[in-house]
């Protein structure tokens, strides 16, 4: 009887942390504004477009649809169904919830191999289901966590036991987190590695060379079988993608003071900077008494230390090196937390810790939404201002978006964010109402996005003075020159955000006034005066 309520308070504990988990996405307002979600929308919009044949006429000479199987394909499909039936920021918001839910299940699966009677971490794991990238609008990144927990837990649980259905399952798993983010996809095969080390050590301890080769002979040969469908659709993406060579600029010490204060937590503000070491120093509390308590210990899960050493080797590595990828330490960084709670699990914990440490998560999952839920309404608020003119524009519009603040300030003059620029693309979201076409799509540029544009129509190259353009901070555009550029194609609507006082005397601004004073007129001023739509004159 004692037993069942264990486990009961376990189950209640993990709902309460859960529903904090879930809280932010439907208590932050009309919006749950990221940096890159608007323009994920957009993209997805266009995508269903383009599937159900509506506006090919306009798009066309804009865009065109990516044939090959990529990742980053994952979310796009998923957004594009949701907004079948949904609103663009419902289908968001649904999206969101579900990503929260495939980690934590996710989580909880891949413990439940591990250690059953550790499940309790699953509700200290949610603490790090919002995160840096995620707020930053990196949703396939984020999907392809969710998914490595899957990947990796089904294999622990038929690891010796390939038949043809566990098989396919795997394979079609293995595809489905490609379809996300390889970066997922990399640590699942460096998880699933290891394990297979792990298993041929100990299957040479106890039967010698030749009985440890008939025993695992057949599994692993079925494990490459299931794998083969992934690793072709893998080396075909790394041999076409162009690689980035830009220097990290990060330094051993930075990498390891960020990682010491957990700092992927900190999403919005750099007020959330002690509650996430709090987070920190919970999982290393956990993580000390494991080590104790396993010190004269050795199982077979001991593997996923291996892995989380790989994963602290390639996180470190990242110090002055070529960065293959946009902001790739905060890419790994929550891995190496991940996988800590994952060894963590191998280790046996008194009641009270397991009764302890999901309340105390329940608790970090409280303050953060203490802290970010005021930040996420007034982020709403703004861009509920910024879409506002919606309705003054035509459908199957041309429409360049001057975007003075990525942080964004709020209706009293103060900053809304000092982390992560999450306004970025806030515009794009009038996309997602009208058939147009964005300025600041940057996924079109990305030869691995759904979308894509020609070049001559592409607006970050085609409005370009002296090789700036308005993704510069302050924006510049030469608009006029526009039509000429893309062969005859005009812009419709100029879309400024955020141009107040800070910048009215800058060379850029008069620059662009003088440009809107002659070719176009202002057709509406947002309610809260953060949005100013010009509609080129007839």
């Amino acid at each position: 009887m004692q037993r069942l309520s264990d486990s009961m308070l376990e189950r209640l504990l993990f709902g309460m942390a859960l529903l904090l988990a879930l809280a932010p996405v439907w208590c932050s307002g009309r919006f749950f504004v990221t940096g890159d979600g608007p323009c994920h929308i957009y993209n997805s919009r266009v995508l269903l477009d383009f599937m159900l044949g509506q506006h090919r006429a306009f798009y066309d000479p804009f865009y065109f649809l990516n044939t090959r199987f990529e990742p980053n394909w994952l979310s796009h499909i998923c957004l594009a169904v949701l907004q079948l039936v949904f609103s663009p920021e419902i289908a968001e918001k649904l999206f969101l919830s579900a990503y929260v839910l495939l980690f934590a299940f996710g989580l909880r699966f891949l413990l439940r191999q591990i250690n059953p009677a550790n499940r309790f971490l699953t509700s200290v794991g949610l603490l790090f289901a919002w995160h840096y990238l995620l707020q930053a609008g990196f949703y396939n990144y984020a999907l392809s966590i969710g998914l490595f927990f899957w990947v990796c837990g089904y294999w622990m649980q038929h690891r010796l036991d390939w038949k043809p259905g566990p098989m396919l399952v795997m394979a079609a798993l293995w595809v489905l987190l490609f379809s996300a983010h390889p970066m997922g996809l990399i640590f699942s095969i460096a998880f699933i590695g290891l394990g297979l080390v792990a298993e041929a050590v100990q299957a040479l301890k106890r039967h010698g060379a030749q009985q440890a080769w008939v025993q695992l002979r057949g599994p692993v040969l079925r494990l490459a079988l299931a794998a083969l469908p992934m690793l072709a659709l893998l080396t075909s993406y790394f041999l076409r993608k162009p690689w980035g060579a830009d220097p990290n600029t990060s330094t051993m010490a930075s990498l390891a003071t960020n990682l010491v204060q957990a700092k992927t937590l900190i999403t919005l503000n750099s007020t959330e900077r002690d509650i996430a070491k709090f987070a920190g120093a919970l999982v290393g509390l956990l993580l000390c008494f494991a080590i104790w308590q396993r010190r004269r210990t050795r199982v077979f899960a001991d593997f996923i230390l291996l892995f989380t050493g790989f994963v602290l080797w390639q996180y470190f590595r990242q110090a002055g090196a070529d960065a293959m990828e946009q902001a790739m330490p905060e890419r790994i960084q929550p891995f190496i937390w991940l996988g800590l709670l994952c060894w963590i699990a191998t280790a046996q914990f008194p009641e009270i810790i397991c009764r302890l440490a999901p309340a105390l998560a329940g608790g970090l999952l409280a303050a953060f939404l203490s802290v970010r839920i005021p930040i996420l309404q007034k982020a709403s608020a703004l861009v509920e201002d910024y879409v506002s003119c919606i309705q003054y524009i035509d459908e199957e519009s041309v429409i360049l978006v001057m975007n003075y603040d990525f942080g964004g300030l709020d209706f009293e003059g103060r900053p809304i964010v000092n982390r992560n620029p999450i306004f970025m693309h806030a515009a794009d979201y009038i996309g997602a109402y009208r058939a147009a076409i964005m300025s600041d799509n940057y996924e079109a540029t990305r030869s691995y996005f759904p979308i894509i544009w020609h070049w001559q129509r592409d607006m970050f190259g085609q409005t370009n003075k002296d090789g700036i353009n308005f993704d510069n901070r302050p924006p510049r555009a030469d608009i006029l020159s526009y039509d000429w550029r893309s062969e005859g194609y005009k812009i419709d609507y100029v879309l400024l955000l955020s141009y107040d006082q800070r910048f009215y005397d800058h060379q850029y601004s008069r620059e662009m006034m003088g440009q809107l004073e002659s070719a176009y007129q202002i057709v509406s001023g947002s309610p809260r005066g953060k949005a100013e739509l010009w509609k080129r004159k007839e």
